[in-house]
């Protein structure tokens, strides 16, 4: 479990997992600087595509969005290398308007190491075609196991993954927020694409995790609110 370590107004949450440093970012984002590496999750490209090819009328350019918003985080925080734990996809690799902008994108950061882990959705994924590496089902470096199931690992290893969509509400908010979710031994990221659905999840009385016990059954949320991060549930250590 994580042990809060300064302002939870920021852009953001600098936490550790597993012993390891790590930041929480506001953009739906965790940075990890010992590898200099941006993880997300289920970035769905050609989601729009597969609907308007359903006859479902999505608006168009919510792919360029979530790019532009991953511009951002590169250039921020400094990255070298993007990590996505599963469903880099959401149907098939069809030369729609989605491969025009991922692929100006991926020229426009060339010396970026893009890699992947496999989601459920990817069963197509060309990774070569893409210009990303292709890590299989999960990925072990250092206290971290990446994969897209947020299943807990033998091993013992905290798992970084995706999958579920976790929101949450906030007190007095009428609506859901894409969230980090922390439990014992796995990290769930929030969904990176804005175009998604979400599984609800909450930190009931009882269940908040407490600096320095990790490991001991609570979890903690926090909440990406228009590009900050609100924690739910954290104890903030003693002076």
């Amino acid at each position: 479990m994580p042990e809060l370590q300064d302002d939870p107004s920021a852009h953001a949450l600098p936490t550790t997992l597993a012993g390891e440093p790590v930041l929480l970012l506001g953009e739906r984002a965790l940075y990890w600087p010992a590898r200099a590496r941006l993880v997300i999750a289920d970035l769905h490209l050609g989601k729009g595509h597969v609907f308007r090819q359903a006859g479902i009328a999505v608006p168009r350019g919510a792919t360029q969005a979530d790019l532009d918003r991953l511009t951002r985080l590169v250039h921020d925080t400094g990255a070298q290398q993007l990590w996505i734990v599963g469903d880099v996809l959401h149907g098939p690799m069809s030369q729609a308007d989605w491969r025009v902008d991922w692929a100006q994108w991926r020229r426009a950061h060339a010396g970026l190491d893009v890699a992947v882990l496999i989601g459920n959705h990817d069963r197509a994924l060309e990774g070569d075609a893409l210009g990303m590496r292709q890590l299989g089902d999960e990925q072990a470096d250092g206290p971290f196991l990446f994969r897209h199931l947020p299943k807990p690992d033998a091993q013992g290893r905290h798992v970084i993954a995706g999958h579920v969509h976790p929101k949450t509400r906030l007190p007095g908010v009428p609506r859901h927020w894409p969230a980090f979710w922390l439990q014992a031994g796995v990290t769930v990221l929030p969904a990176f694409s804005d175009f998604t659905g979400g599984h609800a999840v909450s930190v009931q009385a009882g269940q908040a995790g407490q600096a320095g016990r990790a490991g001991q059954g609570g979890q903690q949320l926090a909440a990406c609110v228009h590009g900050s991060v609100v924690p739910i549930g954290w104890t903030l250590p003693r002076a």
